[in-house]
């Protein structure tokens, strides 16, 4: 199910008339989550492609689409713009898909599984306030444990003690306000509660890596 509410009209304006993006490329991060579980908002468009691109020709395929473009960087299998208003970025990135893609309008979106995975490590880099309420709302449809088993199947490499160290890692997301007026549609939300949940899931996850049956 897709939750196109979480949209603000000029973003679904802007998916209706995005063609011609490069072979395979699809939405992630937050939006993409968001678009799967109907949580919160989210105003940027992170899309990705597991080929290289040329990103000089798809700029100018987006500015003859789009009344206001503002390039803020343009290198080889990278592209991030604004697009009348909205975050758009396209990047190459090489990591297998390890659920279906999504169509929604003239995209692909990326699984949960997927972005559950890239979400796990980019709050093992450092975690913004957001990405731990992505966290907190995964873990009301998955165990921790199924979470770790999504990214491991795409980072096989990664190791889990980090990933969990950085679930618990809250400093950074304290002195952020839930940031660019993203709106969480559970009036029942709380901070301290989400924080509460994610240290519970994560010391019962490390007991079971310590003692296994």
């Amino acid at each position: 199910m897709i939750y196109g509410n979480i949209l603000g009209k000029n973003q679904i304006r802007i998916l209706e008339k995005l063609k011609n993006l490069p072979a395979g490329t699809y939405l992630a991060g937050g939006t993409a989550l968001a678009l799967q579980l109907g949580h919160r908002t989210s105003f940027d468009f992170d899309f990705y492609t597991g080929s290289h691109f040329e990103p000089t020709i798809l700029l100018e395929k987006i500015k003859n689409a789009f009344q206001k473009v503002s390039v803020e960087r343009v290198v080889k299998d990278t592209l991030l713009l604004n697009v009348d208003g909205v975050g758009f970025s396209l990047f190459f990135y090489p990591y297998k898909l390890i659920g279906r893609l999504i169509p929604y309008k003239n995209i692909k979106v990326a699984s949960v599984e997927d972005i559950c995975a890239m979400k796990m490590v980019a709050i093992s880099m450092r975690g913004k306030r957001r990405d731990f309420v992505d966290v907190y709302y995964l873990l009301k449809k998955y165990s921790l444990a199924q979470l770790m088993k999504f990214t491991l199947k795409k980072y096989p490499a990664y190791q889990p003690m980090i990933v969990l160290k950085g679930l618990l890692y809250f400093e950074d997301a304290e002195d952020e306000d839930l940031s660019r007026g993203i709106k969480i549609f559970d009036p029942d939300f709380s901070w301290k509660e989400a924080k509460r949940v994610i240290t519970r899931e994560v010391e019962e996850y490390q007991q079971v890596l310590l003692n296994p049956i």
